[in-house]
């Protein structure tokens, strides 16, 4: 056979060389000779051309029985091949999409040996136990301001007792500052009035996201789960995630009012404070249900007050009285 060196083999995708393929070819053309015969033809030893048969025999592309020489035909037999090499494929195309996936996961473990190695934040688990004793230990232990976000504390069952222990605190001449939802006004105005009197600084806002007690710079209390309580509790002890709690209830401090209505009263100051709260619902595009849930007031009230504000700003629709209030600098 002659060599051509340097061509692609037609048929290299299954993995025949060029001299196999014009091989194959010949067989086709003279299927059923002999290998004597086939030799003379292509002028190699009989020996010689067994050898070149082994690839094509092996493949299944021609058969030998007797020293004759039989191609099968090439749609079933090249067909074969193909199905074969076709699933091969399949499954390397497969195999690389996997090494794709696995790209993430590799980088991450590159990147991780760059990055500087630290120390875990340690935080405390608690799961139930003496609520009001826990946060006397950490009041005791702690110095500087306490925070308290209390959407509904005071429906707990340890509730009273920590009140008690923060008019203690507050008495003593420890600040404390205690943020409340606006229905608290509705639901127990007593508790926020013994707090203020005993001297902490009370304010509301019409709603509060999470429980979250703050011990100074020392600790923070805070649910497992943000805004939702499922009697597990963190204890947090790490200097950046305390001064990011205490931003979050500066801020909503900033927000928030000096809480209004106590007396049942709302003139003066009062009554500039319940227009803020319900200026800032109406802002965040509140229905009336739900501001009387937030306010902890009657549907029937907060429709009055609204049409009140509407009227004194001089307006015809909520949104024109958010502008006006910003305007005004009552928001």
């Amino acid at each position: 056979m002659v060599a051509n060196s340097g061509v692609a083999a037609p048929l290299g995708v299954l993995g025949l060389t060029a001299e196999q393929h014009n091989l194959y070819r010949v067989l086709l053309r003279n299927s059923g000779e002999g290998l004597e015969v086939l030799a003379q033809r292509l002028g190699r030893p009989v020996a010689a051309l067994r050898d070149d048969l082994a690839a094509l025999l092996a493949v299944g592309l021609v058969e030998l029985h007797d020293d004759v020489v039989v191609a099968d035909a090439p749609d079933r037999a090249l067909g074969r091949l193909i199905s074969e090499e076709t699933r091969r494929l399949q499954s390397m195309t497969d195999q690389l999409q996997s090494v794709r996936g696995m790209l993430p996961s590799l980088m991450a473990d590159h990147l991780s040996a760059q990055a500087p190695s630290g120390e875990p934040v340690t935080v405390e688990v608690v799961d139930g136990g003496d609520v009001a004793g826990l946060i006397r230990s950490l009041s005791v232990a702690s110095t500087g301001d306490l925070m308290w976000l209390r959407p509904d504390q005071w429906r707990l069952e340890a509730g009273r007792e920590v009140d008690d222990w923060v008019k203690d605190l507050s008495r003593s001449g420890r600040r404390s500052r205690a943020l409340y939802p606006a229905r608290v006004l509705a639901e127990a105005p007593e508790v926020v009035r013994a707090r203020a009197e005993a001297g902490e600084h009370v304010r509301v806002l019409a709603s509060i996201p999470c429980r979250v007690a703050i011990m100074g710079t020392s600790a923070a209390l805070i649910p497992e789960h943000w805004g939702r309580n499922s009697g597990r509790r963190l204890v947090v002890r790490q200097d950046a995630m305390i001064g990011a709690l205490t931003m979050l209830f500066d801020s909503l401090w900033d927000r928030a009012m000096a809480v209004p209505g106590l007396d049942g009263r709302l003139d003066g100051a009062e009554r500039s404070d319940s227009r803020r709260l319900l200026l800032d619902q109406l802002a965040g595009g509140a229905k009336d249900e739900q501001i009387a849930r937030a306010l902890g007031l009657s549907l029937r009230t907060v429709r009055r007050r609204v049409a009140d504000i509407l009227e004194e700003l001089g307006v015809e629709s909520r949104f024109q009285a958010g502008v006006e209030a910003v305007r005004r600098g009552w928001l």
